[in-house]
């Protein structure tokens, strides 16, 4: 029986084999795509995970490595659009950063982007959308779904919170 059958049906031994077969080289592909990255590792990971849950869908058992690389760049694709907003954040933060008392006279766009990521999610992304994205308020409100009240409120305590960490750098 074949090893693409045998994961089917969920033999232990079968997941081994395929991924002792396959990782090398996927890991190979993924590094020739993404350079050494840190994510290498979970990207071959996850790319296995997914494949033992879909191989299912795999029509060709011997088109089984192509159909692996296909889910490994799928993940790679989503890593670099991660990458690719957090560069756009970080340029569009590098442009409203509000002056400090640094010896530079700024915060950079990674120190904001740190400070951000300490901000909770239901203030973070209020913010963002009014200060960053520039929505008028009551676009933040009906994004959000909260009230305009509550969006201001929330744009106003995430500027507080930011301020404060920023400025204890």
């Amino acid at each position: 029986m074949e090893l693409v059958e045998l994961v089917r049906r969920h033999d232990k031994d079968a997941y081994r084999l395929l991924y002792s077969r396959h990782a090398r080289y996927l890991a190979g592909v993924i590094f020739r795509l993404l350079g050494a990255d840190h994510e290498l590792d979970d990207i071959v990971q996850e790319s296995f995970v997914d494949a033992v849950e879909g191989i299912g869908s795999l029509q060709e058992a011997s088109r089984l490595r192509s159909w692996l690389v296909t889910i490994a760049v799928r993940k790679v694709n989503r890593v670099l659009l991660v990458r690719q907003r957090r560069a756009r954040l970080e340029r569009s933060l590098a442009f409203i950063l509000p002056q400090s008392h640094t010896p530079a006279g700024e915060w950079s766009a990674n120190e904001l982007v740190r400070a951000l990521d300490q901000v909770p999610p239901k203030l973070r992304i209020p913010w963002i959308l009014s200060r960053i994205e520039q929505l008028e308020l009551t676009e933040v409100a009906s994004a959000c779904a909260i009230s305009i009240a509550t969006a201001k409120r929330r744009i106003g305590e995430a500027d507080q919170r930011l301020r404060r960490w920023l400025d204890a750098l």
